[in-house]
């Protein structure tokens, strides 16, 4: 996650990641939501994901993680980085919902588990 990484440099993938989610959300909303800390900015060489804080009722933290476009060679780093951020935010799990379906395949084999609609990482 860097802040100091201007969002508009990956523009294009979070315009492509939001028109195969599905999300009623637009750029500016999603660019809107980083500049006021509702979400986070994870960039990489070619890809980009958008993350949210999750707080459950349960008292858990986590990741919620909102949107993902780009090269896939990236996308295990970018896992990496939000596997230590949620340690060292004290929590335990990073999830995602609403994904489409070609996710699952791959985020079973990083450990990822379904739960309904939900696949969810757990420390």
């Amino acid at each position: 996650m860097d802040g100091s990484v201007n969002i508009e440099n990956h523009k294009e993938q979070i315009v492509n990641a939001l028109a195969r989610s599905g999300h009623k959300h637009t750029y500016d909303d999603v660019k809107k939501a980083v500049a006021n800390s509702e979400a986070q900015y994870w960039p990489a060489n070619n890809s980009a994901a958008i993350t949210q804080i999750a707080n459950k009722s349960d008292g858990t933290v986590g990741l919620n993680v909102w949107l993902y476009g780009g090269d896939l060679k990236d996308f295990y780093l970018l896992v990496d980085a939000a596997k230590k951020h949620v340690k060292d935010l004290g929590g335990d799990f990073i999830m995602t919902f609403d994904h489409r379906k070609g996710w699952n395949r791959l985020l079973k084999k990083l450990g990822f588990v379904e739960h309904g609609k939900t696949l969810i990482w757990r420390l």
